[in-house]
């Protein structure tokens, strides 16, 4: 079964918007997702799931069969889609239609028995995730100004990142209280992914930097208050959002004259990185970053790209 897809892409997103819109169990489905990243991935997968087979309505959805999802997998393989990002869409694929199937909209799960590309240990450091350099990472913390409030939220903001290896929109949560000292050692209390909390000892300079930023902005006694704030409007209750979150970060990337396709996720894999680099073992750094698997947390650390000790140097022909 061959897919082909439709030649203009507008009618085909609109018409996946109007089939989501006619499967009662979509909302449900997705809420079980507390991860914002999830449900916006998730969403996507089944987006482009109803595109690729012009799928017209939801009763169409629910007659998917096995050859059907065999059809699309081999469709993303042929258009160039990453291992990862085939897996991915398949696991969303698969979660949603055990859900039809338990709601009894379908008579089965298609996915299920579906072989997926193997992501694990295969790829470790291979990811498309750029690490930085320390140098690097030094050029952009000091890059926002250390004489402006916004440069000293900027600042700490940063090291957050860099220091604690947290996800984009982590430090939004963050609430002044969550900066607190554990017998010798100031934690972050951060709630991750999937809604668990993460109490993580940080070094002595990120604790600096947050609490230099807590000093100048003033809002350092406010402990149930948001701990990064809007320098316009310190009152605004709302956290800073995902978007702003990563424009900033791609703003001082830019200041700091790195390469095209530094992200804040290169901040977790510098992070990651680096703690391989220095010894340390895979489980703390697992723990640290709150990754439910080794394998995952393996897959950021680009010392196994160890260039400079390929056996090729070796040669003298």
């Amino acid at each position: 079964m061959e897919i082909t897809p439709k030649k203009t892409n507008l009618p085909a997103v609109k018409s996946s918007y109007d089939v989501l819109a006619n499967v009662p169990a979509e909302e449900v489905w997705l809420a079980n997702f507390t991860s914002d990243n999830t449900r916006v991935a998730y969403r996507r997968a089944l987006r482009e799931f109803i595109v690729a087979l012009g799928l017209r309505n939801a009763e169409e959805l629910y007659g998917v069969q096995k050859v059907h999802v065999i059809a699309w997998r081999d469709h993303m393989k042929k258009t160039g889609c990453s291992k990862g990002t085939i897996a991915t869409r398949l696991a969303a694929l698969s979660s949603l239609y055990k859900v039809l199937a338990d709601k009894n909209l379908c008579s089965i799960n298609p996915v299920s028995g579906v072989k997926r590309p193997k992501t694990g240990t295969a790829g470790m450091g291979s990811g498309k995730t750029p690490a930085l350099t320390p140098a690097q990472v030094r050029t952009m913390l000091d890059a926002p100004s250390p004489t402006t409030v916004q440069g000293v939220r900027d600042r700490a903001l940063l090291h957050v990142y860099f220091y604690t290896g947290c996800r984009l929109s982590e430090p939004g949560s963050l609430r002044v209280s969550d900066l607190r000292k554990d017998r010798d050692y100031w934690v972050l209390e951060m709630t991750t992914k999937g809604d668990q909390t993460n109490t993580i000892a940080i070094h002595t300079e990120c604790q600096v930097a947050v609490q230099k930023y807590l000093d100048v902005s003033g809002h350092g006694d406010d402990r149930n208050g948001l701990l990064f704030r809007h320098v316009k409007n310190p009152r605004d209750k709302k956290p800073i959002s995902r978007t702003q979150f990563y424009r900033l970060f791609e703003k001082y990337a830019r200041i700091a004259a790195l390469p095209t396709g530094v992200t804040p996720h290169s901040a977790r894999a510098t992070f990651i990185t680096q703690a391989y680099e220095a010894g340390w073992q895979g489980e703390d750094i697992q723990r640290t970053v709150n990754h439910a698997s080794i394998t995952t947390t393996e897959g950021y650390n680009h010392t196994v790209k160890r260039h400079r000790k390929s056996a090729s140097f070796a040669m003298n022909y």
